[in-house]
């Protein structure tokens, strides 16, 4: 297995950072929290959350670590072998789970049902049908990668296991996914006939790796993260081959 360790803003940040370089999906790696983040004195002194995402058996096999034009050595990582793999998920952490997402809905006034996909030993997915639950997306399923996240976090409380828990409502992961990948291509587009980078708008981490996936074989541009936190986004560049 392959596993890296990438520093962050915050936890998210770091899991994040980690995601891209490891060209994968965050149900896909189990993340190692080496170092929360603190804050300084009066600005002085503060510390970046650190953490370690390892990729789990038998995804590990022909994965790339990171993508086209040098995208990697933009991000402060370390690439290293990893422990062996975690235990499969447990029915006690995926019902922790889905208490804790049925309560959330309630507290947002959302009354729907929570229909659960097992995909394999350590992964599955939560779905949520019916039209009354766009509340739980948010602004470009902001809320949902949150809920997510927490999810994730309340399912590994305590337990001994890799259990990984994807979120979607009203299949908005597919259609995010397609409107991202469109964007991506104009804007690929765009940058090898104009002949000067184009940076596009920030993006949550599932959306940049979205954005790098779907350029990776694009030999006339390359692609890449900057900025911090919630202003992350990805730059485009045009290549020599790929001027018009």
């Amino acid at each position: 297995m392959r596993s890296v360790e990438t520093e962050g803003a915050t936890i998210d940040d770091a899991i994040g950072r980690a995601l891209e370089l490891l060209h994968i999906e965050r149900d896909k790696v189990d993340v190692e929290i080496i170092e929360n983040a603190a804050r300084g004195v009066l600005g002085f002194g503060g510390k970046k959350a650190r953490i370690r995402a390892t990729v789990r058996s038998p995804l590990a096999a022909g994965t790339s670590t990171g993508f086209e034009g040098g995208a990697v050595s933009q991000e402060t990582t370390r690439a290293e072998h990893s422990s062996p793999q975690a235990p499969p998920a447990t029915d006690e952490a995926i019902e922790s789970a889905r208490l804790a997402f049925l309560e959330i809905l309630q507290h947002l006034g959302v009354e729907t049902a929570v229909e659960i996909e097992q995909h394999d030993d350590v992964a599955c997915t939560f779905r949520v049908p019916g039209g009354d639950a766009g509340i739980v997306i948010g602004r470009h399923g902001q809320t949902l990668d949150a809920i997510e996240y927490l999810l994730n976090r309340i399912a590994s409380q305590g337990r001994m296991t890799s259990t990984r828990i994807a979120l979607d409502v009203e299949g908005y992961r597919e259609r995010r996914q397609e409107s991202v990948e469109q964007m991506a291509r104009r804007a690929a587009d765009k940058a090898r006939h104009s002949g000067r980078p184009v940076t596009m708008a920030p993006m949550s981490a599932r959306d940049r790796r979205t954005v790098h996936v779907t350029l990776s074989d694009d030999h006339g541009i390359t692609t890449r993260s900057q900025g911090e936190g919630s202003f992350r986004r990805v730059v485009i560049v045009p290549t020599k081959s790929g001027l018009s």
